[in-house]
């Protein structure tokens, strides 16, 4: 399995310095919202931010969802509509429906379903319309805990609570169309409304239950499946993880689930395709690694495009940009702890087989570096740093050769690259030999 670098970004437009709440395509693929800050814009195809509305908030991820008349979101206390056809925004009138306000949006059958914020009460706007009757509501009932977020999949609306969670069906009924479909109540509920995000042919999210919670979880039909490992989980203890943010992004055949974890400083990634979790970060001025600067995505012209969540810039992701804006990647691999019984192990040669003659014409990654250094105490010191070049450009039958290695009873290898080159290992050839004690 080769080991290919994580996309790199690409400034396409910045509307305002904020941070980008939200991106939605709007139908016919011309159009993209997003609400950067308190503003609402639209971004044509050639990426020019128009503003078009005001929200009463400033902060905070929204997620956009449409019939094909309206786009309608919520951003807590407040509910907000931009039609499609004439360019009108609106605050929805608190004299809408049977209450104010909503987490989350999603579309079903033409209603356009929401939450009301901390209350198990759920309601429906009118087919094809942003008006939501007075009668048409009601409420998560299996269980007493508060409804998190309503999420549609398969013409269903899963309603994940606090706690528990259970599945409804559009029955025709009046005055609110929807009822239970019984026998789909988990015991999982949703530790974060923001988390929630399509991955295949359903979704996935950060469960919480009355036994703990940081589970990654994906609905299977009706059914729930773990998906994070035990080192995703273990490195969100004592956590706060109420703020997770999750969106997908598909490139290339894999369909990558990316959870953002703002007040932790840390993202990780699911691919779906591999079902393996990397990390996706971002490091600053000083090589210290953070969260990953996306906080959102949609597909718009044929490209994946995230939203900052600092400065307002709106991105596309590419596999063959090899940086951040101009910014460098610092790309990190380690391998697994090598040990035999805890013996002394002679470490002859280290040989990592990159992707070779990717060096560019000229300034940095003209002589593409790997950098390598080892820990003998299970990651809590390194030693120095031993420089290696991948190849300059055309350097086909390059190798990358560390010799005499030293020894130790429990060694880790770790290689980094920075420059802004396709870095891609092929393979690793460890020669080495086990002592008697």
């Amino acid at each position: 399995m080769a080991l290919y670098p994580t996309p790199g970004l690409t400034l396409q437009v910045t509307p305002q310095v904020a941070e980008v709440r939200a991106l939605a395509t709007m139908p016919g693929g011309q159009i993209m919202l997003a609400i950067v800050g308190n503003t609402l814009y639209t971004i044509s195809a050639f990426f020019t931010a128009t503003a078009v509305g005001t929200l009463l908030t400033t902060s905070g991820p929204v997620q956009i969802t449409n019939n094909g008349v309206a786009a309608y979101f919520g951003d807590g206390a407040s509910r907000y509509s931009y039609t499609i056809a004439t360019g009108v925004f609106a605050v929805v009138a608190s004299t809408d429906g049977a209450f104010t306000g909503a987490d989350r949006c999603d579309i079903i059958d033409n209603y356009i379903i929401y939450n009301r914020p901390s209350t198990q009460q759920w309601g429906a706007t009118s087919p094809l319309s942003v008006v939501s009757p007075a009668l048409s509501f009601s409420s998560k009932d299996g269980a007493p805990d508060n409804l998190v977020a309503a999420v549609v999949n398969n013409r269903s609306v899963f309603l994940l609570g606090e706690l528990t969670s259970e599945a409804w069906t559009d029955a025709g009924l009046f005055p609110f169309p929807f009822q239970r479909v019984q026998g789909t109540s988990t015991q999982h509920g949703c530790a974060s409304k923001n988390s929630i995000a399509r991955l295949g042919n359903s979704f996935a999210y950060l469960s919480q239950d009355n036994r703990g919670q940081a589970l990654v979880v994906y609905m299977d039909g009706y059914s729930v499946t773990q998906i994070s490992t035990h080192a995703v989980t273990n490195s969100l203890l004592g956590q706060v993880i109420k703020d997770a943010i999750g969106y997908t992004y598909q490139m290339e055949g894999h369909e990558c689930y990316v959870l953002t974890f703002p007040t932790a400083d840390i993202t990780w990634v699911y691919d779906l395709a591999t079902q393996l979790w990397h990390k996706w970060l971002s490091v600053d001025s000083y090589n210290v690694y953070h969260r990953h600067r996306s906080n959102c995505s949609a597909v718009f012209q044929g490209q994946v495009c995230v939203g900052d969540y600092a400065n307002g810039k709106i991105y596309t992701l590419s596999n063959s940009v090899y940086t951040e804006d101009g910014a460098l990647i610092r790309r990190l691999r380690r391998c697994p702890h090598l040990t035999s019984d805890l013996n002394q192990i002679a470490f002859y040669k280290l040989q990592l087989q990159f992707q070779p003659g990717v060096g560019l014409s000229t300034g940095q990654g003209s002589d593409p570096q790997a950098m390598l250094r080892w820990s003998n105490d299970g990651g809590s010191t390194w030693s120095n740093e031993y420089w290696k070049s991948i190849g300059k450009i055309g350097k086909y039958t390059n190798r990358v050769i560390w010799r005499r290695l030293g020894n130790a009873r429990d060694r880790v290898f770790e290689v980094v690259v920075t420059d802004p080159v396709k870095a891609v290992i092929v393979s690793a050839n460890l020669m080495s030999s086990v002592g008697e004690n």
